[in-house]
């Protein structure tokens, strides 16, 4: 019984301890950038994904060798986060819950 609740720790922190490893280099991959410097492409990209929105936010990372932009912005009323590529692919919009305050991490 003893070695089945040290067997059961172990698995427990072992899945613990990656989740916490994996969302610390997710977010040490994201790096803030102010909205000029994102390019155009993406820019009329997440604008024309959704229509009146206001950017507020822009973050630059990897993601599988591409160079992708993560829009954050407000268009009536709700909170949007939308990733484009440089070249204006839009690869997924995210409308913010209004009950939502960690916005999806």
């Amino acid at each position: 019984m003893r070695l089945l609740n040290l067997l059961i720790c172990l698995v427990l922190t072992c899945i613990l301890g990656c989740a916490s490893i994996e969302s610390a280099f997710k977010d040490k991959d994201e790096k803030k950038i102010p909205i000029s410097q994102v390019p155009t492409e993406a820019v009329e990209a997440a604008q024309s994904a959704v229509k009146g929105i206001i950017l507020t936010e822009a973050e630059i990372e990897e993601q599988e060798g591409i160079t992708v932009y993560e829009l954050e912005g407000m268009a009536n009323g709700i909170e949007y986060e939308i990733e484009v590529t440089a070249d204006g692919k839009v690869l997924d919009v995210e409308q913010e819950d209004e009950d939502d305050n960690n916005h999806d991490d």
